[in-house]
């Protein structure tokens, strides 16, 4: 649901007037942009654009785009004008109950979401989301190995018994 519903909010954006208003920002960055703004908030917030509030956009802005944005991304001058267009976008075609509280935490925290793309603080935010998941090296409990509760029964016969 959540890749179709980001395909079909960046096409809206992109044939909006408010990203047409948008002379120097390139097509193709106004979508890559885009694409990690939908993603951040349909993936890792589980909300809409329209739905999102104060915190959510400080989230946004502090955490969840740096992260996804590679350190000294050149899409990082373009942020600033992209997100006060899709906020237009999204204000003229839904109603946007926390209008005032995404204005005041765009206003608040753009500007250091914007320095740590392009100084490459958010490097450490970067390798976070790309961490791999923790594997452990235990091996598997069998049926006929003592069971792990200290018993001195088989598994099979103690706590693998509702198995």
């Amino acid at each position: 649901m959540s890749e179709k519903s980001i395909a079909l909010d960046v096409a809206a954006f992109l044939d909006s007037r408010e990203a047409a208003a948008l002379d120097g920002v390139p097509r193709a960055e106004q979508r890559r942009l885009c694409e990690h703004f939908f993603a951040a908030c349909y993936r890792d917030l589980g909300k809409k654009p329209a739905l999102l509030d104060g915190n959510d956009v400080e989230q946004l802005l502090r955490e969840l785009l740096p992260g996804r944005l590679a350190p000294r991304d050149s899409g990082a001058q373009h942020l600033a004008a992209l997100l006060a267009a899709l906020f237009a976008h999204v204000r003229a075609n839904a109603v946007l109950i926390h209008a005032f509280e995404i204005e005041r935490a765009l206003d608040e925290h753009l500007d250091a979401c914007v320095d740590a793309i392009a100084s490459g603080r958010n490097a450490a935010a970067q390798l976070a989301t790309n961490a791999k998941p923790v594997v452990y090296g235990a091996p598997k409990l069998g049926r006929n190995d003592p069971c792990s509760c200290g018993s001195g029964k088989k598994y099979k016969k103690c706590h693998g018994a509702n198995e």
